[in-house]
């Protein structure tokens, strides 16, 4: 169970919400909430995703709204349990090259916020010295 704003796997004493941001619990296969941009980008490299041991998967999601049925786009995302560092963070880093941005990262509950923020964050100081 991960966040499903955060990533973050820790709940709060309850058992009830993120103990990191009162975001709400979902399982792996709970759909992503992200941005219909970045669902699109994630799409259309899903090939080159699988190299991470990421497996992407489309639902029909059933909302519903003001009295209606609506039908949407619902993207699951299914990681290698056993990513190690090395692996998350070239992940991460190509994520970054097709400029999904940091919150929609996190939101693909890929491990911990710290541990994506530690990383994104280590690439944007290497980065600025290689600017200098």
């Amino acid at each position: 169970m991960r966040c499903l704003v955060c990533g973050c796997s820790r709940l709060d004493p309850l058992g009830y919400k993120c103990a990191l941001c009162g975001g709400a619990p979902g399982v792996r296969y709970e759909q992503c909430y992200v941005t219909e941009d970045t669902k699109m980008k994630l799409l259309a490299h899903a090939e080159e995703l699988t190299t991470f041991g990421v497996t992407l998967e489309e639902h029909d999601v059933i909302q519903k709204s003001v009295g209606d049925v609506a039908g949407c786009l619902g993207l699951a995302i299914a990681v290698a349990e056993s990513l190690d560092s090395g692996v998350l963070r070239k992940l991460i880093l190509y994520l970054q090259k097709l400029e999904i941005p940091k919150n929609e990262i996190l939101r693909l509950r890929l491990d911990e916020p710290e541990v994506i923020t530690d990383i994104l964050s280590i690439e944007e100081s290497n980065d600025s010295h290689l600017k200098e």
